[in-house]
């Protein structure tokens, strides 16, 4: 495991167990989730029991791109240099549309536009080498995301909510390895149990700690090539739509245009 990972999502679900397999090996761990300290003390003191790393935790609420900034300001503070980025957190599809604090539909909010304002703000500090992961999701296969129709206000619905967020960060993936920036890739982490797969979904899955060897692995293994989409640890073929270069080059334009006002030294 690299020297330094910022782990967002950390404190529940497939991000706690990634924590615990990152504690165990990196030199330090900055740990993101939407938790006040005090709330996620019992996981900070398990993980600094737990192996090397040097363990800090930050609060953000990505229903609010001000508390994206923060953090990535937090990071920046912390270390001179990001390994390994895993964008993980995310939410389940509300049950009717909501906008976040800042007016654009939540769930596209915190599973997508907050995951790229991270990476775009921590840039500066992954190096040529290091990996940028976003957590997916299979579910993104069956969906279609309308470039005209972002905020989802035609037709919602809660697990089409989250499909289109997953579909848009594997197309990030794809388009700025395509462009400039090698070591980004997506991965959908098997179907595991957690309080968000079941938020949406009446299935059972695997355990968290099976999801999290997935995501450690698309984190960390040096065959896995630049802007791949991972089923599980397998690389596979995305949905048709990611695999069309206009498509990554609208969604790149419109997601920059949404997020100017955070990008822009605020």
């Amino acid at each position: 495991m690299p020297g330094t990972v910022v782990l967002t999502g950390g404190t529940s679900g497939i991000g706690a167990a990634a924590a615990r397999r990152v504690a165990t090996s990196a030199r330090r761990l900055l740990l993101h989730g939407p938790e006040p300290h005090s709330a996620v003390q019992p996981l900070l003191d398990e993980l600094r029991r737990a192996g090397r790393a040097e363990v800090v935790y930050a609060r953000a609420d990505f229903d609010r791109l001000d508390d994206v900034v923060a953090l990535a300001r937090k990071v920046a503070s912390a270390t001179e240099q990001v390994d390994v980025l895993i964008n993980n957190a995310g939410r389940p599809g509300a049950e009717s549309r909501r906008c976040s604090t800042d007016g654009y539909e939540a769930t596209l909010q915190t599973n997508y536009l907050a995951a790229v304002l991270l990476t775009e703000r921590l840039l500066p500090l992954i190096p040529a080498t290091g990996r940028v992961v976003h957590v997916s999701s299979a579910t993104h296969l069956s969906a279609r995301l309308d470039l005209d129709d972002l905020h989802f206000q035609q037709g919602y619905q809660p697990a089409a909510a989250y499909a289109r967020s997953k579909l848009a960060l594997v197309a990030h993936a794809a388009r700025q390895s395509r462009h400039y920036r090698s070591g980004i890739v997506s991965v959908h982490p098997g179907v595991v149990n957690t309080r968000l797969l079941h938020a949406m979904f009446a299935v059972q899955g695997e355990d968290a700690s099976y999801g999290a060897a997935n995501v450690i692995h698309a984190a960390c293994d040096p065959g896995v090539p630049s802007g791949a989409y991972l089923d599980e640890r397998r690389v596979a073929e995305p949905a048709e739509q990611v695999r069309v270069a206009n498509f990554q080059d609208g969604l790149h334009q419109r997601t920059m245009a949404l997020l100017t006002p955070w990008l822009d030294g605020r």
